[in-house]
């Protein structure tokens, strides 16, 4: 079965979430309305995606990425922040994913984007790079998008599908050995910072899950699928991979907030790994924009990584800047501790020009 544009639509009173079989953006999603309790129906439009482009039906929507979620109304969008975002005005009386504090909330931010643009970065690399990894990962998300097919047509929507996506990873690292190696040791320290964390509390904040927490979640749902980092998973935090599995679906979790606002310190220490690559991939892309450039270079344990300049990057690295400047003198000068020994604090003034390059926070 193929699925056209009306086939899509959502039923009333929901939303419909439009996913691909690995999209951690789509599962960062769905994990965030089952825990706030939002109606809304998963599907995988069969056929969407042949492993070079969209299908017809899945065009009409006018977005490229996913997921692509329809709204009650009808109105397509495919930004997962601002959409959880939107959500907490859409729907007031869920469990609200913003910690109580505006610099808890700056810290979620900072969290969820480094999970949102440098995991990702990590996850492209381990996905298409090892013979083992690419087969697997082609195979399998190629079979989740064309379903019941024979093995002739799943084997060209597979050879299509590794070809886009080697070239996007190219884009942001390729496969060179000494790439690999210093993306994978960013995602040891990640593991190893959330696998002694669970064992004092279950999420950043407390004892419910942030927009940062999800956030981190899509991404590892997909980590925990894919070969080479299920593996490291698997073998360095245990406690980690399940409560990946756990955080799939809270819609039934009761937790309160910590009664302490300081950061605790998994927090602290998250923030100090993001002072690393997504730090300086941040920081490059923005600087590379301001000269009208489309490339740009940063080094993530001493090896040179070479970039596009992507602006939707560069638009998330504005957005924390402008959150930052509204946050009151107080609150900058609690967050220095933290943010200061990781190298954000002098860098997340608006350079010249910046500001006005700031885009509305809003769905794409």
């Amino acid at each position: 079965m193929i699925f056209e544009q009306a086939d899509l639509m959502p039923r009333p009173g929901r939303y419909r979430i439009l996913a691909g079989p690995g999209s951690p953006y789509s599962h960062k999603v769905r994990a965030a309305l089952r825990y706030r309790r939002i109606p809304h129906d998963w599907t995988v439009p069969l056929g969407g995606f042949d492993g070079a482009g969209q299908s017809e039906g899945l065009k009409a929507f006018g977005k490229r990425l996913l997921p692509v979620v329809l709204y009650p109304d009808g109105s397509a969008w495919n930004d997962s922040t601002p959409i959880l975002h939107e959500m907490e005005t859409l729907h007031p009386d869920g469990p609200s994913l913003m910690p109580p504090t505006p610099a808890q909330r700056f810290l979620a931010r900072l969290v969820e984007d480094f999970a949102d643009e440098w995991l990702a970065v990590i996850l492209m690399a381990f996905r298409w790079t090892s013979e083992a990894d690419v087969a697997f990962c082609a195979r399998r998300q190629m079979a989740g998008w064309l379903g019941d097919v024979d093995e002739p047509t799943l084997s060209l929507g597979i050879e299509a599908f590794t070809a886009r996506q080697q070239m996007v990873r190219n884009f942001i690292g390729g496969g060179d050995p000494s790439t690999h190696a210093a993306l994978e040791g960013e995602y040891l320290a990640l593991l190893d910072i959330l696998e002694r964390g669970l064992a004092r509390r279950l999420f950043l904040f407390g004892q419910r899950p942030s927009i940062a927490d999800f956030g981190l979640y899509g991404m590892l749902s997909q980590l925990a699928i894919d070969p080479t980092p299920s593996r490291l998973m698997r073998a360095h935090a245990v406690r980690t991979y399940q409560w990946t599995q756990w955080v799939d679906d809270l819609s039934g979790h009761q937790g309160e907030w910590a009664a302490d606002p300081a950061p605790d310190e998994t927090l602290v220490e998250l923030v100090a790994l993001a002072g690393g690559g997504f730090r300086a991939m941040m920081l490059a892309s923005a600087e590379a924009a301001g000269r009208g450039e489309m490339r740009c270079a940063f080094q993530v344990g001493g090896v040179t990584l070479a970039s596009v300049a992507r602006p939707y990057t560069v638009s998330c690295w504005l957005w924390l800047k402008a959150m930052f400047a509204e946050l009151s003198d107080a609150d900058r000068e609690a967050l220095r501790p933290i943010l200061e020994p990781a190298g954000f604090w002098d860098v997340l003034a608006f350079a010249p020009g910046e500001a006005e390059r700031l885009k509305p926070f809003a769905k794409l």
